[in-house]
C-alpha cells in the first residue's frame, strides 16, 4: 500500500513520463493535485524533476537489492530481476526523454552507479559461464535496460499486459529472436 507521499511521487512521475515538458500546472493537473501542493512538496519545477527522478532511482536500487544482483546466485538473481523490473521502465524512459537529468545534482553519478551495478552483475554471470562471453557486459546491461523500456512501451500502447512483462523480457534476454533449430 502506497503512502500519501509515495502516491504523489508515483503520480508526478507518471505525469512527467506522459509529458516531460509539461509545466508545473500541467504536471499538477495530470497528478490530480494543486500547483501549490507541488510547490510546497518539491519547490520549483527543476527541483520537482530532480526529486522525482531521485525517487525513481531509489526504486531501481530497491529492485536491484531485492534481486540480490550484487552478491546473490546469478540465475536466481536474474529471475528476480526480470520478475520485478517493470517499475524500472519509468526511470529509463524519463531519462531518455530528459537527457539533461544526467547533469543535474547527483543524478548522473547515481545513474552511473546503477549502470555499473548491472554491468558487474552480467560480468559476474559471464565469469560463472551463465552468460555469453562474446558479448560485453556493458552491452548486456544496456540491452536489458532497453528490453525493460521496450516492454513498458508495449504495455502503455495496449499491445501487452503487465503480467506478460516477465515472460517477454525473459524470452528476449534468454531466447533471443531466432527460431529454435535454425
Amino acid at each position: 500500500m502506497e503512502t500519501g507521499q509515495e502516491k504523489l511521487f508515483h503520480d508526478v512521475a507518471k505525469a512527467l513520463v506522459a509529458n516531460p515538458g509539461a509545466s508545473t500546472s500541467g504536471i499538477a493537473a495530470a497528478a490530480g493535485v494543486s500547483r501549490a501542493t507541488l510547490h510546497r512538496v518539491f519547490g520549483d519545477r527543476e527541483a520537482l524533476v530532480e526529486s522525482v527522478y531521485g525517487w525513481l532511482l531509489d526504486r531501481c536500487n530497491e529492485v536491484f537489492d531485492a534481486a540480490e544482483i550484487d552478491d546473490g546466485e546469478v540465475e536466481p538473481a536474474l529471475d528476480r530481476l526480470i520478475e520485478d523490473c517493470y517499475p524500472l521502465a519509468q526511470s529509463y524512459w524519463l531519462l531518455t526523454a530528459t537527457p539533461s537529468l544526467e547533469r543535474t545534482g547527483d543524478i548522473g553519478e547515481r545513474l552511473e552507479q546503477q549502470d555499473l551495478r548491472l554491468e558487474r552483475f552480467f560480468a559476474r554471470g559471464q565469469a560463472e559461464g551463465i552468460f555469453r562471453s562474446d558479448l560485453s557486459s556493458h552491452w548486456m546491461a544496456y540491452s536489458f535496460s532497453g528490453q525493460v523500456m521496450s516492454v513498458w512501451y508495449l504495455v502503455e500502447d495496449g499491445y501487452a499486459g503487465e503480467r506478460e512483462v516477465p515472460r517477454l523480457i525473459r524470452e528476449a534476454i534468454l531466447g533471443g529472436f531466432t527460431a529454435k533449430g535454425r
